[in-house]
């Protein structure tokens, strides 16, 4: 009896393996080679007035990268809970450092506030949510992983498009592969732009010439301002999921579980 059971499951773990295959090395969804899809690419780059030496440096070394597409398949929302979510990411640390920041950059945040007509713990929110008030802004290469993005079928639209935008950012920048970081995602700065929201958005609030949001405070806070401003912040309503600020705060992310979190932390650190 015991054998024919043994038997059984055995048969079973065969039969589910054939079903639902283990994952395999890659889970990319484009049939061409990426060097293929790399010389399309170029052209249509060239063909938005990029140069060609802008081209060359940004994807010299460039190849795509697996824990990038497993990253971007592992998304929260799919993963855990809204309540697991949130227990990770409003801490203590988190809102007692939020309330720090907001009190020691009081004045520059007021003038951006009064500018811009967003609240300053709305705008120290979200500086925390995304890099932990400056302090994470990611380690991938964004070239490499708007590549990676591109070139895989999940959204190879939207991160073509966006690995674009990032070539003219480096072409106007003056920048290059190494001091051209952020999430794996390919959004950079202390407020996590991806390249088409700070072509759009980013502000030189000091006046230096530069659209700074790697280390200028004024700039950072500016640009977060700008882009609620610009998306159609109210500052008669708060965040509740469904309204107008909630909704504005889903084009920022596009994650219900962010917009959430961020409502909580702002209402934590401005109390």
């Amino acid at each position: 009896m015991k054998f024919y059971i043994i038997k059984a499951i055995f048969v079973f773990f065969i039969i589910t393996a054939v079903i639902m295959p283990f994952p395999v090395k890659s889970q990319q969804h484009n049939p061409q080679s990426f060097e293929q899809w790399l010389k399309k690419f170029r052209s249509e780059a060239m063909a938005q007035g990029i140069s060609v030496k802008v081209i060359d440096n940004a994807f010299e070394g460039i190849y795509p990268r697996e824990d990038i597409i497993e990253l971007d398949r592992k998304q929260p929302e799919g993963t855990i809970t809204l309540e697991e979510y949130l227990a990770k990411t409003i801490t203590q640390s988190r809102i007692q450092n939020g309330r720090n920041e907001l009190e020691t950059n009081k004045d520059l945040l007021s003038k951006v506030s009064e500018r811009y007509s967003v609240p300053e713990n709305v705008i120290v929110a979200l500086w925390g949510m995304e890099t932990s008030y400056g302090e994470n802004t990611g380690y991938f290469g964004i070239i490499e992983s708007l590549a990676t993005l591109a070139y895989d079928g999940r959204r190879s639209e939207f991160f073509r498009k966006e690995l674009i935008n990032a070539l003219k950012i480096m072409e106007v920048e003056k920048l290059s592969n190494d001091n051209f970081d952020g999430s794996w995602a390919g959004a950079f700065g202390q407020c996590q732009f991806m390249p088409s929201s700070y072509l759009k958005y980013a502000i030189d609030f000091d006046g230096d010439g530069k659209r700074d949001i790697w280390y200028t405070q004024g700039d950072i806070f500016a640009s977060i301002a700008n882009y609620l401003h610009s998306e159609g912040w109210n500052n008669d309503e708060g965040i509740s999921e469904g309204n107008n600020n909630f909704n504005v705060l889903l084009k920022w992310n596009r994650s219900r579980y962010f917009a959430t979190a961020v409502g909580k932390l702002a209402n934590a650190i401005g109390k």
